[in-house]
């Protein structure tokens, strides 16, 4: 009885099994993004075919033309011109197509955004950067940005700034570059200069260093532009080196007030590419040189040291069209354990997102 028992049950599983296998060979095709329980996360894709780059705008109605998919249906698309707010158009059936009336617009550049989204309200975007009348172009160097991650008690440390500081201490460099150090609490925790400022150097570490984990890293190592290059002094400079030939994404100009231990410093940022995107950050940084410490290993003297970040570890987020100038001020009260003989700023327009660099400024205190 018992034996015949479980042939028949067996006999059912197998069926179920059979069954299953069948229903999902019919509904296990579906390629859509979905998530638990089937919720449509793929976002649409889309792209402006007309105007391009490099159409030169006059004072006549412009046609934009657009291409648009997504997996379900694209259920509208937005149309922006520069940092508006609302739209100047909305589409929401095909063909993707509208226009603008290009006389309301100055003279220089101007960025024609679209927006598509689908019923789920998972959305994608495009942008063109558009230029009206005759636009002078000011060729501005790009200064470099290097951020090291390092510590007193580091032992390939040592040898490493030491190289890195020794090549850069020509005019080239000086003008050129512009250095962050952030003394980090490992391998051990007892690097005074981490101490005194890990408020700021924590979190952003922690940001240069995503997605990895922060168990997976060991000190020294670089970034140039917003790049992780290695753990080389020397790796360092050649990537600066290459860095400062891209084209600066911005203009910075700095100016500082100093009475007594407080200091004004004054920022103006004109956008050149900024228009191309829309997570920038403006960070201010307060580094000293010349600092006499040891922690074990071989450095006796450090240079570039993050003292403090303004307004904080994650900067300022900012807003810029191409050819816009704005300005901000930060206002900087001299540490008792500073040398205020010894700081200088470094003030940079970075993406949230992508981590690029646009460009980077420096001034002594």
């Amino acid at each position: 009885m018992f034996p015949r028992r479980i042939s028949m049950m067996k006999s059912l599983t197998l069926s179920l099994i059979a069954l299953f296998v069948l229903v999902s060979a019919f509904t296990g095709c579906d390629t859509s993004a979905v998530n638990e329980p089937g919720v449509d996360i793929q976002a649409p894709t889309i792209s402006i075919t007309s105007p391009t780059a490099v159409d030169s705008l006059g004072d006549d109605v412009v046609p934009v033309l657009l291409t648009a998919s997504d997996n379900h249906m694209v259920s509208r698309i937005e149309l922006f011109l520069s940092n508006a707010a609302e739209p100047f158009a909305v589409l929401t059936t095909e063909p993707w197509e509208s226009s603008f009336d290009a006389s309301e617009l100055a003279e220089g550049t101007h960025t024609l955004r679209a927006v598509a989204y689908d019923p789920e309200g998972n959305s994608a975007s495009a942008k063109v950067t558009l230029r009206k009348g005759i636009v002078q172009v000011e060729e501005v160097l790009r200064m470099s940005l290097v951020e090291i991650v390092t510590s007193a008690n580091c032992s390939p440390c040592g040898p490493q700034n030491e190289a890195y500081h020794t090549g850069t201490q020509s005019d080239h460099y000086k003008q050129r570059v512009a250095t962050i150090k952030y003394h980090v609490w490992f391998p051990r925790p007892t690097d005074k200069l981490w101490i005194h400022a890990q408020e700021w150097i924590r979190p952003r570490v922690e940001y240069v260093l995503s997605p990895i984990s922060i168990e997976q890293i060991s000190a020294p190592k670089g970034w140039v532009g917003g790049e992780l290059i290695n753990n080389k002094g020397v790796d360092w400079i050649a990537a600066a080196d290459a860095d400062m030939q891209l084209a600066a994404g911005a203009k910075i100009e700095l100016e500082r007030t100093r009475n007594g231990s407080s200091i004004e410093l004054s920022i103006k940022v004109t956008g050149i590419t900024t228009s191309d995107y829309n997570d920038l950050h403006l960070h201010t940084v307060v580094t000293e040189s010349d600092i006499e410490y040891n922690d074990g290993n071989s450095e006796n003297i450090h240079y570039e040291v993050l003292r403090r970040m303004y307004p904080s570890a994650s900067g300022e987020k900012v807003t810029l069209d191409n050819k816009q100038t704005a300005q901000f001020s930060r206002t900087i009260e001299i540490d008792p354990t500073w040398n205020g003989d010894h700081l200088e700023a470094v003030v940079f327009l970075q993406s949230q997102g992508s981590k690029h660099v646009l460009q980077a400024a420096k001034l002594h205190l």
